[in-house]
């Protein structure tokens, strides 16, 4: 997927142990879009609408049972659709960029990032970063898109649902993602070299709480 936002930079929150890992070793972990629809951490990365198809949402209205002389009223009716199973992987990126700040002086990172782990990796060249993992999926004949995520009202939309979309709860995400179309549920885990060169380790808490952006 392409979009015409400017990027500014990738961060990937994670305990330190597997930052670290990501750093020296540029080791990528893709998890099945399944894992998300089934884990349970209040919005964090578990997501039941993950891998949904399509959503419709039906106003109030009436209904009767002429055999029975029955007239009632029913609520608005949510419905979703989707596969027992979903298929692919996914790896995800905290993205900075005019997708999310169209004004850098609006920026400020939701303290629930936190959550993600104790450090943070700052990719600084993001051109490089994607081209080593567009390299590698290709070199593995891996079929994948990436792209911004876009966020929508579950309440109110009626259409189709695409896998670079969630509900808006987790907007405060501003997630970038990779997605491998590969037919399995099983996780998936591959280097593209080191990121020494393009990247610096922080803690979580520092980037949260001091990261600035400074307009030109």
């Amino acid at each position: 997927m392409k979009d015409t936002h400017t990027i500014l930079m990738f961060l990937k929150f994670g305990q330190e142990k597997d930052i670290k890992d990501l750093y020296n070793n540029g080791t990528i972990y893709m998890n099945p879009i399944q894992l998300f629809r089934t884990v349970e951490d209040g919005e964090l990365r578990g997501d039941s609408y993950e891998g949904v198809s399509r959503i419709k949402n039906y106003p109030p209205g009436k209904f009767e049972i002429p055999s029975i002389g029955y007239k009632g009223n029913y609520l608005s009716l949510h419905i979703r659709q989707s596969y027992k199973e979903v298929l692919g992987n996914i790896f995800s990126l905290y993205c900075i960029s005019s997708h999310g700040w169209e004004n850098p002086n609006d920026f400020k990172m939701d303290e629930r990032i936190k959550q993600f782990g104790s450090h943070c990796l700052m990719i600084k060249d993001n051109k490089s970063f994607m081209e080593r993992m567009e390299n590698s999926l290709q070199n593995l004949k891996m079929k994948y898109l990436h792209g911004f995520v876009k966020y929508y009202d579950k309440e109110s939309i009626s259409r189709e649902i695409t896998v670079f979309e969630k509900p808006i709860e987790f907007e405060y995400q501003n997630e970038f993602r990779f997605y491998l179309n590969r037919f399995s549920t099983d996780p998936i885990s591959f280097n593209i070299g080191s990121l020494a060169d393009i990247s610096e380790i922080f803690t979580a808490e520092s980037i949260i709480d001091e990261l600035k952006l400074q307009p030109k």
